[in-house]
This record gives C-alpha cells, structure tokens and sequence, in this order.
C-alpha cells in the first residue's frame, strides 16, 4: 500500500519544487486512513510528520494525491512547523496547494525566526520564490538582528 499521506504531509513546507523520497515519520494518536481509490488520507489525534528538513504537527491532516504528486494538504488544529535552522510557524490551518505552490497558514498566523517575527490574520509563504506575504488588519512584522526567537504555542519535537 502507497502510503502517500506520509510523503504529503512531511511535504508541505519544502523548498523543493517537487517532493523527493527522503524518509518520512509519522504518528497519529487517533489512526490514519488512507483510500487508494479516491486518493485521500486522513490522520487525526496529535499528528507529527517527521522529515529531515521539516517537522508538522497538528490536531488533523487530510491530504489528496494524484498519481505519486501531491495535490493538496490541509492541517487544523493548533498546527506547528519547525524547520532545521529554528523557523517556527503556528496557525489554526495550514494548507499546502500544490498547483501554486504555496502554503497559507490562517488563524492567528505566525512564523518566527531567531531574527523575525511575522503575524497576521494570515500568511502565504510562496515555496518556489521563498517570499512571505502577511496579510489582514493586524498585519505586523519586527526584525531583531540578534534576538531569539519567541517559542509561543504548543510544543512541536524538532527534527531529528
């Protein structure tokens, strides 16, 4: 059984274009459902998705395919992403759109990096050109050369 759920999920904040077949981690606390046929999955109950370059953790996650390419990745539910170098995002959503490319993280959006930190109602990171939009009425963003980042939210492992 292709287990392409995994692969989608782990995917969703890599630079790469395409998603390659580095190794995939993952754990569900309340099951994983996969349906060949209709080319969806589902994980539920404290989702993490390991991945040498990124690590995703969320209440849910649904994810459709087509063939071996992601479509589409949705995550809801106190959704953390932690990238390698310290980059942290948090949002209520996460979805992940293969055809732009992108990923939008909606409901008190915000990543934060050792130097920046970025919040809006919501935030469109474009994967191909690595540009951040923050969007919405409390749209803000503070830039602190040498501060540490804010570790706010819920706790998400680091990557291995």
């Amino acid at each position: 059984m292709r287990l392409l759920l995994l692969i989608a999920l782990a995917g969703i904040t890599a630079p790469e274009k395409k998603l390659d077949n580095r190794p995939v981690e993952m754990t569900a606390k309340g099951g994983l459902w996969v349906d060949l046929k209709k080319q969806t999955g589902i994980a539920k109950g404290d989702v993490v998705v390991r991945r040498d370059d990124v690590t995703v953790c969320c209440d849910r996650a649904e994810a459709t395919f087509m063939k071996n390419e992601v479509q589409r990745v949705e995550c809801t539910g106190n959704v953390v992403i932690v990238r390698p170098d310290g980059t942290r995002a948090h949002a209520d959503k996460a979805v992940f759109e293969a055809s732009t490319d992108t990923v939008t993280l909606t409901g008190k959006a915000r990543v934060t990096s050792t130097a920046a930190d970025l919040e809006g109602e919501s935030i469109v990171y474009d994967i191909a050109t690595d540009k951040l939009e923050v969007q919405g009425s409390k749209a803000r963003f503070r830039y602190k050369p040498e501060a540490e980042a804010a570790e706010k939210g819920r706790p998400c492992p680091p990557p291995s």
